[in-house]
């Protein structure tokens, strides 16, 4: 039994995570995205869109992560799986598998940089809180070459 719903758009859904991932932003993610994710892709809703957007704003390796290993074993598992619920369920007409099948390569595709960036950040915050403490507790700092 196929079973359809209103929302959301295939394309759409599939547009909007490549510009959530290309720009690194998760405030972009529109509300039709975020309810494909937390119904059928292995999410936790987090009370709503909004607390779903702030969970993963400042760790969208996380986020992809998710994605990317679906209940731990993968997408494949699933996509191979004809009998999966991926084949049960479509959206205006299109397939659940068909759509995971477009969004798993953009996903594969920017997480090496978004992993990089992620990092660059994290060691910018880190950079910066200590600078706050030594000037704090008056301090001078230099940095070393490794």
């Amino acid at each position: 039994m196929v079973r359809n719903y209103d929302t959301p758009a295939p394309a759409r859904v599939v547009a909007n995570l490549r510009r959530v991932l290309s720009q690194q932003d998760m405030s972009l993610l529109q509300k039709g995205s975020y309810e494909l994710l937390i119904t059928h892709c292995g999410f936790i809703a987090h009370y709503d869109h909004q607390g779903f957007v702030a969970t993963y704003q400042d760790d969208l390796p996380s986020f992809v992560d998710q994605f990317l290993n679906q209940m731990g074993l993968g997408w494949d598992i699933f996509l191979d799986n004809q009998r999966s619920y991926l084949y049960d369920v479509s959206y205006k007409g299109k397939m659940l598998a068909d759509i995971i099948r477009e969004l798993v390569p953009i996903f594969v595709e920017h997480r090496p940089l978004i992993e990089s960036a992620h990092r660059v950040r994290a060691q910018e915050r880190e950079e910066a809180a200590l600078k706050a403490l030594a000037q704090r507790l008056g301090y001078d700092l230099v940095k070393r070459d490794p």
